[in-house]
């Protein structure tokens, strides 16, 4: 009898141990947010240079060592902004076109949709997003695939070749790579009034689309 009530007792010892390190997942989950969310305000108000991370830290209520032990860098941060809301603009743009072969509607309003973000992020923390693209600062090697974005351009411009719009012989990832580096170029130094970037913006689009199409 000994023996079959110690079962039990092993269950329950292992069971509260499960329970235990899900509580402190959660709880470094939270932890997490909270300084990411931190960040993004304080970048925000004072650029990335600026952002003093002792303030971050104190913001969200946890030491100094605790904003390294989540985020490497300040530019951490920002690599992981850029991802969610180039999920955010990809879900979005899901919902409001079947992505035709229009290969000039398409990239439009793919910028309309990232002048909504710029909007919503505010024009310091967007600049300083998109200027880690051409900074020797941006802190990891990314892969098309880590880029929603990307691969929807990537996606698009693939389905313009099928329909015979774009050359056959190019190639859509360095295209759609050539126009997002384009266009992060001309958002993150552009400090012209809005109707005349969007003129602009309008223009690069038609002229790389162009530049795509077969003759």
């Amino acid at each position: 009898m000994r023996y079959r009530t110690s079962v039990p007792a092993q269950i329950s010892t292992t069971e509260a141990r499960s329970s235990v390190v899900r509580v402190r997942d959660a709880q470094r989950l939270q932890t997490r947010a909270r300084l990411f969310d931190a960040a993004v305000a304080e970048i925000s108000r004072s650029g990335l240079a600026g952002a003093d991370i002792s303030a971050i830290a104190a913001a969200a209520g946890v030491s100094r060592g605790t904003f390294y032990f989540h985020f490497p860098t300040k530019e951490h941060v920002l690599v992981e902004l850029e991802r969610a809301e180039e999920a955010r603009i990809v879900a979005k743009l899901g919902t409001t076109t079947t992505r035709p072969v229009d290969l000039v509607s398409v990239l439009r309003l793919l910028v309309r949709q990232v002048l909504d973000a710029e909007q919503r992020l505010g024009p310091v923390i967007f600049r300083d997003m998109l200027g880690l693209h051409f900074s020797a600062m941006r802190p990891v090697d990314d892969e098309v695939g880590e880029h929603p974005l990307a691969e929807f351009v990537i996606a698009a411009i693939a389905e313009a070749q099928t329909a015979g719009r774009v050359a056959p012989d190019a190639d859509a990832a360095e295209l759609g790579t050539l126009f997002l580096t384009g266009l992060f170029a001309l958002l993150a130094t552009g400090a012209t009034a809005s109707g005349a970037r969007g003129a602009l913006l309008d223009r690069y689009v038609l002229t790389i689309v162009h530049g795509m199409e077969t003759r």
